[in-house]
């Protein structure tokens, strides 16, 4: 009998631990599953703390007021027709300027540090700098971006306002700020399982929307030439070819686009919009 009792509170015990345990599991595990990333909002027109490149407007100008564009998709490809917007200014990113500032060797160590963070050597910049396509930003889009902090690189998540004049590779994905000169890499993270930080300046922008929120993807192939929103001019398109800075540029109708029909077993909850689905001209 008293072997018995013991067995029997000995089982217990272990029961007891055995619940204690999984408890704990399950704690942890949703604290895994709500753990949020911290994500730095970069306004339009507001300097960074840490840039490579002084920003005083010479190297290049965001527009502000650009009312950020709900998508069809967080999830948007680099060759998505009207993904960027444009202008006819070609001041929104100087490119020549850009190349000089990184082969500057008063600059090596931020051209080193650059040239590490888009995976070339250094000796490659220039012809890198010139496959790269001035754009403006039509989406608060989730991108890497980067300091420049005590001779290093130091890489953050940051989501960048509509409106923000960005350089794009031929993949269509954002490589470059054009402001500042930060390189930049794709968003390599759970779009939603972020939390965005607005501060230093930062405030929440007008239109702000975190389901609207973008994450750009690589272009199957590369790319010849980007379709732009002219965002003056929301009935004019123009299309630019990859690597030029809108000296090549061409126009066509915008308005002609198709409504974009619903996804079959999931209603919208939003007023239909037009989408910018052009045929090329």
């Amino acid at each position: 009998m008293t072997i018995h009792a013991c067995l029997l509170r000995t089982g217990k015990a272990v029961v007891r631990r055995l619940a204690v345990l999984l408890a704990a599991v399950l704690i942890l595990s949703g604290c895994a599953e709500q753990r949020l990333f911290v994500v730095k909002a970069v306004a339009a027109g507001i300097p960074s703390l840490a840039p490579f490149f002084e920003e005083d407007g010479s190297l290049g100008r965001d527009k502000k007021n650009v009312r950020p564009e709900q998508p069809h998709s967080g999830l948007q490809q680099g060759n998505t027709l009207g993904l960027y917007g444009g202008t006819r200014d070609q001041r929104v990113c100087d490119v020549d300027r850009l190349k000089d500032f990184l082969t500057d060797p008063r600059n090596k160590q931020k051209a080193l540090e650059w040239a590490r963070i888009v995976g070339i050597t250094p000796g490659r910049i220039e012809g890198y700098v010139d496959g790269l396509t001035p754009v403006l930003l039509r989406h608060d889009t989730l991108v890497k971006n980067h300091d420049y902090k005590k001779g290093s690189a130091v890489p953050y998540d940051a989501l960048l306002e509509a409106g923000i004049a960005v350089l794009v590779n031929d993949q269509g994905l954002p490589a470059v700020k054009c402001s500042c000169g930060n390189p930049l890499r794709a968003f390599d993270r759970d779009p939603g399982r972020i939390s965005v930080e607005f501060q230093d300046g930062n405030d929440t922008w007008d239109g702000y929307e975190k389901s609207d929120v973008v994450t750009v993807k690589p272009s199957p192939r590369p790319l010849e030439r980007i379709a732009l929103l002219d965002v003056e001019d929301p009935g004019r398109a123009i299309t630019r070819p990859v690597g030029t800075t809108g000296e090549q540029d061409s126009t066509f109708d915008a308005t002609k686009r198709h409504e974009v029909p619903p996804v079959a077993g999931r209603p919208s909850t939003r007023p239909a919009r037009r989408s910018p689905r052009w045929a090329w001209p």
